[in-house]
């Protein structure tokens, strides 16, 4: 169905950089009930690589994602995302040592990249200010308003961490 690959877009577009593409036969799609369900979905190895934690994800996977969307009250009740039976197993990404000096460039660099960023951000500010208003198309305004009035709710978490270097000793939270 049209509408079913104009929803695996979406959440290709939002979930993309996490999970491995999405396809239309993980979805069971109740979108008129406002309710979009996705199942087995395979997290990416570098998914937690913006977090810039010396870890990597080995294998991981979300059992369920379900996203309750209430289309006759969208402006007023959120958008519910709700994660069940998260599996990570994440190991070391590379065995190194802390660098103070690395760590301040490091810092320095993030810093520069955020002040871009907001620069970025006023200079297409300006040129929208500059250009006619556009008009956003109702998808555009329907997707900002799914991302501004979201709640996420995750359950049945297991993170395990594996090495190499250390004692064998099992270390899991759940």
């Amino acid at each position: 169905m049209v509408f079913e690959s104009i929803v695996v877009d979406v959440l290709n577009r939002f979930l993309g950089d996490y999970v491995v593409n999405l396809d239309t036969s993980q979805l069971t799609l109740g979108i008129w009930r406002g309710v979009v369900a996705l199942k087995n979905l395979e997290i990416k190895e570098n998914a937690l690589s913006e977090l810039n934690i010396p870890f990597k994800v080995k294998s991981g996977s979300i059992g369920k994602l379900d996203l309750v969307i209430p289309w006759t009250n969208l402006y007023t009740e959120p958008v519910k995302a709700i994660l069940e039976g998260i599996y990570l197993l994440i190991v070391p990404s590379t065995l190194m040592k802390y660098d103070a000096e690395k760590e301040e460039k490091y810092l320095l660099d993030l810093k520069q990249t955020t002040l871009k960023r907001i620069e970025e951000a006023k200079k297409k500010m300006g040129n929208k200010e500059n250009l006619e208003e556009k008009q956003d198309t109702f998808t555009e305004k329907l997707i900002a308003q799914i991302i501004k009035n979201l709640h996420v709710k995750i359950s049945n978490i297991h993170v395990r961490y594996e090495d190499d270097v250390s004692i064998f000793i099992v270390f899991s939270l759940l």
